[in-house]
Formats: structure tokens, C-alpha cells, sequence
């Protein structure tokens, strides 16, 4: 497969490195810039549990519900949708819409949330489309998931990106494996959704980045499609 130079500049974004034999090695400390972006700060491999069990300050862009509760994921929970936030606006010139649902991880950091921008912008999805995030939080009382039919309609998407296995199973309403879910175009409450890693899961394991690529431009040309067919419909 031939990647174009606007490919390979979004693969960069994500911190994927791509490597063919017949191309010319990338000019010195490109590549190490592009991981830069999305590799987590140096930290011993033993403290990243102990890290896990410590509530984590606030993020700056992502900002959870005060009433959130932090309790081990293994306990008999459920889930709600928290508030919405408009991460980039389309102006004028319209655009598809997303909204991003993505978990609210307790070991959520700085590197977390700059892994997510370089995502969107390696999907150029801060230029020309209308994005939205609302987190998903846990709560102690189990059943379905709460408050997200006022967000749906806050945000009127055309996608939906769920990032997160527990949140995807959850809003679902499944117990398959994040393998078998994504790579599908799912059904949420009418809604075309595509399910992926969150960045929390991405920077621990980041040899999944590359997948996460693909339910990104699963997820882009599904926008589009919804896209044209809304404003066909809003034309007539």
C-alpha cells in the first residue's frame, strides 16, 4: 500500500510510525518529534498500578461531573453521560458533526489528553467539522446508561465515537470483547457509532495505535456520508 505525504503526515500526528523498505529514512529527530506528541512521560513500569489506584487531578480539557465516583471498575456499576463540551466549532461552513463518548479514566493525564487532540487533528477533524466530547463517568447504581438522550440531542450528530471497552459495552448493551466490537458500524439510538481504544489504553499499549487509525477513518468517512445525506435532506 502507497501512503500519500498528507497520509503519512496524519500517521505522524498519531505518533504511528510507518516503515517501507523502499523509503528514505525520515529526516533526523522527525520521528522522534512525532512520538514526542503522544508518548507518555518516563515512569517505572512498577508504579503504573499504584498510579491507577490514585485519583488524578482534574484534566484541563476534559472536565468530569463533581458528583463522579471513583470505584474499582470490577464493582457493580453503571454509567451516565456527563456534560457536553464543543471541542471544535465548524463556523459557517457546516461540516459533519461528531461526539466523541469516551471514558473518564481515573488514570487520566496531560499525555492522555494531547494523544486525543493529535487524534483529531490527525483526522483533521479541527478543520471543517463540528466536534463534540461528553465523558462517560461511573456511578454506583447499576442499569442503563443515564443522561445520554439529552446530549444526543444537544449535539445532533452524525457519528457517534464511543472510545472505551466498559463504556461501548455498556451503551451497547453487550459483553463482547473490544475486538469484536470494533471495525462495525453500530446502531445507537439510530445513530451510526464506532467504537475504539481510549487514549488512556493507547499510551499503555501503543502498538494499537494503528487500529485506532482505522476506526478513525472508519468513523471519518462515515461522518461524511451522514453528512451529505442531511443536507441533501435539509435542501429539499
Amino acid at each position: 500500500m502507497t501512503l500519500d505525504a498528507r497520509q503519512k503526515a496524519m500517521l505522524r500526528e498519531m505518533g504511528v510510525r510507518v516503515w517501507w523498505p523502499t523509503q528514505a529514512a525520515p529526516a533526523e529527530g522527525e520521528s522522534e518529534q512525532a512520538l514526542a506528541q503522544a508518548k507518555p512521560s518516563a515512569a517505572p513500569a512498577e508504579d503504573a498500578t499504584a498510579q491507577s489506584h490514585r485519583a488524578s487531578p482534574p484534566p484541563t480539557a476534559i472536565q468530569p461531573a463533581s458528583n463522579s465516583t471513583a470505584e474499582p471498575e470490577g464493582a457493580a456499576q453503571g454509567w451516565r453521560v456527563g456534560a457536553l463540551q464543543a471541542l471544535h466549532e465548524a463556523g459557517d461552513s457546516g461540516g459533519p458533526r461528531w461526539l466523541l463518548l469516551m471514558e473518564q479514566r481515573q488514570d487520566s493525564s496531560g499525555d492522555a489528553q494531547r494523544l486525543l487532540q493529535a487524534m483529531l487533528r490527525a483526522a483533521h477533524l479541527h478543520q471543517g467539522s463540528q466536534v463534540w466530547l461528553a465523558p462517560l463517568l461511573r456511578v454506583p447504581e447499576a442499569g442503563a446508561v443515564q443522561g445520554l438522550e439529552p446530549v444526543l440531542e444537544g449535539s445532533q450528530p452524525d457519528l457517534v465515537f464511543i472510545m472505551g471497552r466498559l463504556g461501548a459495552q455498556a451503551l451497547l448493551e453487550t459483553d463482547e470483547p473490544l475486538g469484536r466490537l470494533r471495525g462495525l458500524v453500530h446502531d445507537l439510538w439510530g445513530l451510526p457509532a464506532v467504537v475504539s481504544y481510549d487514549p488512556v489504553t493507547l499510551l499503555r499499549s501503543p502498538a494499537d495505535k494503528g487500529k485506532a487509525w482505522d476506526d478513525l477513518c472508519l468513523a471519518g468517512q462515515l461522518a461524511h456520508e451522514q453528512y451529505a445525506e442531511r443536507t441533501a435532506s435539509e435542501a429539499d
